[in-house]
C-alpha cells in the first residue's frame, strides 16, 4: 500500500501547479488512497498532527515523498526494475503485434487486425508508459472504427486515451488529451441515437476536472464547437 501511495503521489505532484494548495480528500482521492490512511501517512512524515479538512502546499507533499522515497528506497527499487522487466517485455510483444496487423491490413482484413491489437491492449497496456499506450488506444480507435466495432467498444479506447494523456505531465496532458479528443472525437457525434455525445460529455467533463478555467481555453472552446457540443 505505501509503494502505490508514493508513486501515485509522484504522479499527481508532476500535475500540481506551484501555488496551488489542495484538501486532503483531493490528494487522497488523486492517489486511491483512504482520507485516514492518508492522514496517517501525512502525520508521521511530517511530524505534526492533521486534520481531515486541511489542505497542504504542493512544496509540504513534495517535502512528504521526499522523505518516504527515501525510508521505503529498497523496496521503490525492487518494484522500478520489475516495472521496467515488465515493460520491455511489453514492449517486445507490441513490436511482434505490429508485424502481424501489417500483414493482416495487406488484405484489408480490418477485423482481425482491430482484435489483435484489442488482445495485446487488454494483456500488456498496464505496463507500458502513457505516451505508448496514447499511441495504441487511437490506432485501435482508427482501426475499430474500419471493422465497424461497437460504439461502447470505442468508446472504452476514447477513454482509455484520455486517461494516459492526463498522466502525462501537467505542461502537456490538457493540450494532448483535447488533441486526442480533437482527431477521434467527430466519429461519437455521428450516433443518432446521441450516445456518441454522451460519451464525448462525459470525457470532457474528466478533462475539465483536471484544468480550472478550461472552458475558457481557445482550444477548448473550437473544439466543442467542431463537436457540435456548444
Amino acid at each position: 500500500m505505501m509503494l502505490d501511495f508514493i508513486c501515485e503521489l509522484e504522479v499527481l505532484l508532476n500535475k500540481w501547479p506551484d501555488h496551488d494548495q489542495w484538501t486532503l480528500a483531493q490528494i487522497a482521492d488523486y492517489t486511491k488512497t483512504s482520507v485516514p490512511q492518508l492522514v496517517d501517512f501525512m502525520t508521521e512524515t511530517l511530524d505534526r498532527e492533521l486534520e481531515f479538512h486541511e489542505t497542504l502546499t504542493r512544496e509540504e507533499t513534495l517535502k512528504v515523498l521526499e522523505i518516504l522515497k527515501e525510508k521505503m528506497k529498497e523496496p521503490l527499487e525492487a518494484r522500478r526494475k520489475q516495472i521496467l522487466a515488465l515493460r520491455q517485455k511489453a514492449i517486445d510483444a507490441y513490436e511482434q503485434t505490429t508485424e502481424k496487423i501489417r500483414v493482416l491490413l495487406l488484405t484489408k482484413n480490418y477485423r482481425s487486425a482491430y482484435r489483435t491489437l484489442s488482445y495485446y491492449a487488454g494483456r500488456h497496456e498496464k505496463d507500458l508508459p502513457p505516451e505508448m499506450t496514447l499511441e495504441i488506444c487511437g490506432e485501435c480507435l482508427r482501426l475499430g472504427v474500419k471493422s465497424e466495432a461497437n460504439l461502447q467498444e470505442l468508446s472504452q479506447w476514447l477513454r482509455k486515451g484520455i486517461a494516459a494523456s492526463l498522466q502525462l505531465n501537467a505542461d502537456e496532458s490538457i493540450e494532448t488529451a483535447l488533441d486526442f479528443l480533437d482527431a477521434y472525437g467527430a466519429y461519437f457525434t455521428e450516433d443518432h441515437e446521441g450516445r456518441g455525445r454522451k460519451v464525448l460529455a462525459g470525457v470532457l467533463d474528466e478533462i475539465r476536472r483536471e484544468s480550472d478555467g478550461l472552458q475558457y481555453s481557445p482550444a477548448y472552446i473550437n473544439l466543442i464547437r467542431d463537436l457540435g457540443l456548444s
